[in-house]
């Protein structure tokens, strides 16, 4: 289509309904018109009923259009009156500068038509307010020093108006802030062309679009200063979207924003938002950054936020720094927020962080709650993929983690520190490449009210869950963590010796945690040649309950003496009639202790001692527990008719002669059909058929079957009895 035809069709919406003029064009005669003249068409119903040619130059006063064409700054005025008493029209300004010393507005009615080369150049403090429509090319039409103001009717500003060149050389930054600055009062887009950008800052303003197309590239014109920086402060309902470069951004108070698209490599520093809410961040591009101590993007004391699909990487593991603070999205002191479906790789510091901000005093605002981390793949940063960190212990609370991908992350998958009502759920955590390490792929520092349940956890440097002390904070145990229903293969994949990394070998490590439940999850080593022995499951200490898991490999299920195995109440009969519960009390005459069912056995570690539930009272059992004995038979003296049994080396003693000779102590040595008592000196190396007892270096129960030693799966095994 003729760029006249569609002039002309346009013209059709701001005209009067009667008046209509066609754009230049041949006449009818074929020749061409003469230079800046129109045609003027009077039409009543669509109908021409007059047809004539004008001329600019011959005159305004021949001239009953609303079209018409102005040569110089007094035609201009004219005409904006001539046009204004008309109820509007269409002003064509031909090239040439034209000098604005006065104040000037142009009416709504009224559409300023720029031909290639006119400008309007406004002197210093002088205003031109536009609240018609513009028609002009990626041109310059805007100069001097004054400015233009109003409500155009445009539905893009190209900085190109007010002068940019979009060439790397020439500075653009005034004319893209004056693009800017228009088109917050006409709600316009500021549309950055393809080119590069000469800027070294740029203030967004409310109700804003800076949208670059393909190819829009901003680049700093100081050669010391390698970013860009986009700055709003109190700034509501702007967009910055599809830019290039290294650009950073500092937002302050500000709310209902986007920022999608942007394509950003190589800068020095970080995205930061602050005390903001509404934000959606998206899609973004941060490659390669030379930002190796700070956070990437990081959002303090904001509330509803949403950072979502952007993709952060840099091409050396661990940012070849770290760990330290560079961390790839920092939710910090803030509410409400999303962090979803990002890529976050070889960042120095954790992949993702939620924490407090130890700078803001007020202990309300300091809170970090309700806040989601979904969908993400987590690989090779600095620190953890996931962490939820208190700085006052449990500041940081109502923390979901879900369908995350954590990959060779240099400690753990997810960790959390003095946390509390957080849910670790369907995550998948592996590591098989890492040989840095901390606790466990999911490690719980000094937390309570925590659900992690059907993550599946592979391949890692050492333990699969494990709960740990956290001294700094009041309540430096874990409690109330339920870990439920997840898959626990390969860990320990480090193959550390259990004589100096016990914390790191274990499937699930019950560190210091108190009324926790473990059931329902599977545990499966499948590392071939192992030179140490791994652990299906460890408890240190606490009240726990540990039941339902399936441990397919027969793997070790190692409880400490002062741990406690199953919750008291109605559940003891039921789960387990031998306890180990440390705090449960022990007295001859503590009477009928309702909560404990008729017939349980349970260990008091500060007594040393077991005590038996009877039907009428509790009373304490003729037997007592030696923890520190490691060889030979005891030399504690007890009344005649105690057992004496050393838990470190597996040996049980009788104390049957009432004398204080050596022989006052018999060995208990357990055989198929019934228990052999002889005394510990007459005690021989040489194996009689079901001999048995629990061989302390295996750390299993093994039987003589009268030619080799087996244990009880059938297995031929080498002891020293």
């Amino acid at each position: 289509m003729r760029k006249s035809a569609k002039f002309s069709r346009a013209m059709r919406a701001v005209l009067p309904a009667c008046l209509m003029i066609s754009a230049v064009r041949s006449s009818d005669d074929g020749k061409d018109l003469p230079k800046d003249s129109i045609v003027k068409e009077h039409r009543m119903d669509e109908k021409a009923t007059i047809s004539g040619l004008s001329d600019g130059s011959n005159g305004l006063n021949q001239l009953n259009l609303p079209w018409l064409t102005v040569l110089d700054t007094q035609t201009l005025t004219e005409s904006l009156s001539k046009l204004k008493s008309y109820g509007g029209g269409v002003l064509v300004l031909s090239k040439g500068s034209y000098a604005i010393s006065q104040d000037m507005t142009v009416d709504a009615g009224i559409m300023l038509h720029f031909l290639p080369g006119a400008e309007l150049n406004i002197s210093k403090g002088k205003t031109v307010t536009i609240n018609g429509k513009i028609s002009a090319g990626r041109s310059r039409i805007f100069a001097g020093q004054g400015m233009v103001r109003g409500q155009p009717q445009v539905d893009a500003i190209a900085p190109q108006w007010f002068g940019a060149s979009a060439n790397g050389t020439a500075n653009d930054a005034a004319a893209i802030q004056s693009s800017i600055d228009l088109a917050a009062a006409s709600g316009a887009d500021v549309m950055l062309e393809p080119g590069v950008y000469s800027v070294d800052q740029i203030i967004m303003k409310n109700n804003v679009k800076l949208i670059g197309k393909t190819g829009a590239v901003l680049q700093s014109p100081d050669p010391k200063v390698s970013d860009v920086i986009i700055r709003a402060t109190g700034v509501h309902s702007f967009e910055v979207a599809g830019l290039e470069g290294k650009i950073d951004f500092f937002v302050a108070d500000s709310s209902d924003f986007v920022i999608r698209d942007m394509k950003v490599e190589g800068n020095s520093n970080g995205w930061y938002f602050y005390r903001s809410s509404g934000g959606y961040i998206a899609g973004n591009q941060l490659l390669n950054l030379n930002n190796k101590t700070e956070r990437i993007i990081y959002v303090n004391d904001c509330e509803y936020m949403t950072i979502e699909n952007n993709r952060i990487k840099n091409a050396v593991l661990f940012n070849g720094v770290g760990p330290n603070l560079n961390t790839g999205i920092n939710v910090s002191s803030s509410i409400h927020c999303k962090v979803l479906f990002n890529h976050v790789e070889n960042c120095g510091g954790q992949g993702i962080l939620f924490d407090t901000n130890i700078g803001i005093t007020d202990p309300k605002e300091r809170l970090c709650y309700s806040n989601m981390a979904m969908g993400n793949t987590l690989i090779g940063n600095g620190q953890e993929g996931i962490t939820a960190f208190s700085s006052q212990q449990y500041e940081t609370y109502d923390i979901v983690i879900t369908n995350n991908i954590a990959i060779n992350n240099r400690y753990n998958g997810i960790e959390l520190w003095g946390v509390r009502q957080i849910v670790v759920e369907s995550n998948s955590i592996s590591a098989p490449d890492m040989k840095q390490f901390s606790f466990g792929a999911i490690n719980i520092f000094a937390s309570k009210d925590v659900i992690v349940n059907g993550n599946s956890i592979d391949t890692v440097p050492t333990s699969g869950i494990a709960t740990a002390h956290g001294s700094q904070y009041p309540e430096p145990n874990c409690s109330n963590i339920i870990i439920t229903n997840n898959r626990i293969q390969t860990w320990n994949n480090l193959d550390l010796s259990p004589v100096t990394s016990h914390d790191q070998n274990c499937g699930i490590n019950l560190f210091d945690a108190e009324f926790s439940v473990v059931q329902g999850n599977i545990l499966v080593d499948t590392k071939k040649m192992r030179k140490n022995t791994v652990k299906a499951i460890s408890v240190v200490s606490g009240h726990n309950l540990i039941r339902g898991n399936v441990n397919p490999g027969n793997l070790l299920i190692d409880d400490h003496t002062e741990a406690d195995q199953v919750w008291v109440g109605a559940q003891l009969a039921e789960r387990n009639p031998l306890l180990r519960m440390s705090l449960l009390p022990g007295d001859l005459n503590n009477g009928n202790m309702a909560a404990i069912d008729a017939g349980s056995i349970w260990y008091n570690h500060d007594k040393l001692a077991l005590f038996y539930k009877g039907y009428l009272k509790t009373m304490v059992a003729p037997i007592y527990i030696n923890e520190n004995a490691t060889a030979g038979y005891p030399g504690e003296d007890f009344t005649p008719g105690y057992f004496n049994y050393q838990s470190r080396t597996g040996k049980l003693y009788y104390r049957g002669k009432p004398d204080n000779s050596n022989g006052k102590y018999s060995e208990i040595v357990m055989r198929d059909k019934f228990i052999n008592l002889r005394r510990s000196t007459e005690v021989t190396k040489t194996p009689i058929a079901g001999d048995t007892y629990y061989d302390t270096n295996l750390k299993k129960p093994v039987y003589f079957d009268g030619t080799n030693w087996r244990d009880y799966s059938g297995n031929i095994v080498r002891v020293t009895p």
